[in-house]
C-alpha cells in the first residue's frame, strides 16, 4: 500500500524499461514448506448461529467470467479495504507494540461501524501487513523490502490477527479477499527473491486448515508488479512488439508457479495481478492462466486507462471506456474482475489516492465513468479504497458540503449510494441475464 506515481496515460515509458533487475539481498532457504498443525475446528468460518443467514451468502466459485454460488446465483461483489498495522490505523493512536488483541478489537470495530452506517459491503481486501512479519527493529527501505521477512513470525500471526480478522468478517457477512504481506519489488523475475518468497508465504497459506477451500476466501497473488525480467537480467516494459508479448508470457509464467504450488493444497478462487501497478491485461487473453477458480486483481485511478489526466474534470467517459476495453476486458470476457483498489476526490481534501472529481457518467469526470464503465463490463467487483475509519463516519442524512465525506464529487457519498443500488434485486436480476 504505498504511494506509487499515478501514471496518467497507458503509453507512458518508464525511463528504466531496459535495466538490469535488481533484487534483495533475502533468498530463502531451500527447504520443505511445513503443514500448519491442525487446529480444534478446521471447518470454514460461516455467519454466527446466532443471526438470520442470508440464503446468497454461500461459497463461491468461477464459472466462467463470473462468481457464482452454491445456489447457481452470479454474483458482483461490492467492498472496502483494510491493513492491519498501527500506521494504517489512524498514525499510531489507536494501538502499538504489537498488541494483537487491540488490533482486533480496533478492525473489528470498525467493520462493525461501516455496517452499521449502512454500507451495502459484501467483501473486505485484507492486508497481511509486514509489521506483524518483518523482525522488530530490522531497518528496512519499504514495503518493497522482503530483507526482514520472518517466516516464523508470519506463521505465528496468521493465526492470532488474519485469519481471526477473516473469520469475524464472514461471520458479519463477508467475503474476504487476502494479500501477502507488502508489495512488489520495483523488479521481479521468475524464480528471484520475491518470486521464491510469494511461493513460499502463499504454500503455507493454501494448506492452513482454516483457509484451504475455503469458499468465502480468496487470494490476491501479489501487490502491484511493476516490471519483469527476462532470463537475461532485462526488464522488459515495452508496450507493443515482441517484447510486449515475451513480457507477457514471462508475467504468466511467473502466477502460474504461484498458482500450481496452491493447487496442491487449495481450490480457493486466486485473483492474478497485473504488471505495471495492476494497469496491464491483455497479454492475459493470450497468456491466461490456467487452472480452475481463476479470477485477475486490477486496480484503477484517475489517469489510468486513458482516463486523463485530470485533478478536477477533463475524464472524457469515450476515452476512458476505450482504455479500459483495450486493457481490461480482453481476459475480463473469459475471467471475473476484481478491482482491489480504487478512489477519487479533489485533491483539496488530501484523503484520497487518486486526485479526481465524480463528474457526470458519460461525460466529464472519474468516478461516475468508473461505475458506469464497471456496470457495462457486467462481471466487474470492486472496492472503495478509503480509509476504514472514514467509512465508519459516513453518515448519509447529512446534506451536501464541502467535507471529503458529504461532497457528492468525492467518492465516499456517490459509492455509498451506489451501493445501495448494488444491493437491490433488480442489480442481482441484471447480473444474472448478461451474456
Amino acid at each position: 500500500m504505498m504511494k506509487k506515481a499515478f501514471y496518467p496515460l497507458l503509453l507512458l515509458l518508464l525511463a528504466a524499461s531496459f535495466t538490469a533487475c535488481g533484487g534483495d539481498e533475502w533468498h530463502p532457504a531451500e527447504e520443505q514448506i511445513p503443514t500448519p498443525a491442525p487446529t480444534p475446528d478446521p471447518t470454514p468460518s460461516t455467519p454466527d448461529e446466532g443471526k438470520t443467514k442470508d440464503p446468497t451468502f454461500t461459497p463461491l466459485h468461477v464459472e466462467g467470467r463470473y462468481f457464482v454460488d452454491e445456489n447457481g446465483v452470479r454474483h458482483n461483489l461490492h467492498g472496502f479495504a483494510q491493513t492491519y498495522s498501527p500506521w494504517f490505523n489512524e498514525q499510531g493512536k489507536r494501538w502499538n507494540n504489537y498488541d494483537v488483541n487491540a488490533c482486533l478489537k480496533y478492525n473489528q470495530g470498525l467493520i462493525d461501524k461501516i455496517l452499521e452506517q449502512g454500507w451495502k459491503m459484501d467483501f473486505v481486501r485484507m492486508h497481511m501487513d509486514p509489521y506483524w512479519s518483518n523482525t522488530p527493529g530490522v531497518q528496512t527501505t519499504g514495503e518493497n523490502d522482503i530483507s526482514a521477512f520472518d517466516f516464523e513470525r508470519f506463521k505465528r500471526y496468521l493465526d492470532e490477527v488474519f485469519i481471526p480478522m477473516a473469520e469475524y468478517a464472514i461471520g458479519r457477512g463477508l467475503y474476504v479477499v487476502m494479500r501477502p504481506p507488502g508489495v512488489c519489488p520495483e523488479r521481479i523475475s521468475i524464480g528471484g527473491p520475491y518470486h521464491q518468497y510469494l511461493k513460499r508465504v502463499w504454500t503455507y497459506v493454501a494448506q492452513h486448515p482454516k483457509l484451504c477451500n475455503n469458499g468465502y476466501v480468496m487470494f490476491e497473488l501479489a501487490n502491484e508488479p511493476i516490471q519483469i525480467c527476462n532470463a537475461s537480467g532485462t526488464a522488459l516494459d515495452n508496450w507493443n512488439g515482441a517484447a510486449f508479448d515475451e513480457r507477457g508470457k514471462l508475467i504468466t509464467d511467473f502466477m502460474q508457479e504461484i498458482v500450481d504450488a496452491m493447487r496442491r493444497h487449495c481450490d480457493n478462487i486466486l485473483l492474478v495481478p497485473g504488471l505495471h501497478y495492476q494497469m496491464l491485461y491483455r497479454t492475459f487473453e493470450k497468456y491466461p492462466v490456467r487452472g480452475s477458480n481463476i479470477g485477475y486483481a486490477v486496480h484503477c485511478y484517475p489517469g489510468w486507462y486513458n482516463s486523463g489526466y485530470d485533478r478536477e474534470v477533463e475524464v472524457v467517459y469515450d476515452k476512458f471506456k476505450a482504455g479500459w476495453d483495450n486493457e481490461i476486458m480482453p481476459i475480463g470476457r473469459k475471467a471475473p474482475i476484481v478491482v482491489t483498489e480504487m478512489d477519487w476526490a479533489p485533491e483539496v481534501y488530501g484523503k484520497s489516492w487518486g486526485k479526481a472529481i465524480t463528474g457526470t457518467a458519460g461525460a466529464g469526470g472519474f468516478g461516475a465513468n468508473f461505475m458506469r464503465v464497471a456496470d457495462e463490463s457486467q462481471n466487474i467487483s470492486w472496492l472503495l479504497f478509503t480509509s476504514p475509519e472514514l467509512l465508519a463516519q459516513y453518515d448519509d442524512a447529512l446534506p451536501d458540503g464541502k467535507t471529503f465525506l458529504t461532497d457528492p464529487e468525492a467518492c465516499p457519498r456517490p459509492v455509498y449510494r451506489k451501493y445501495k443500488y448494488y444491493a437491490t434485486p433488480e442489480y442481482h436480476a441484471l447480473v444474472n441475464k448478461a451474456e
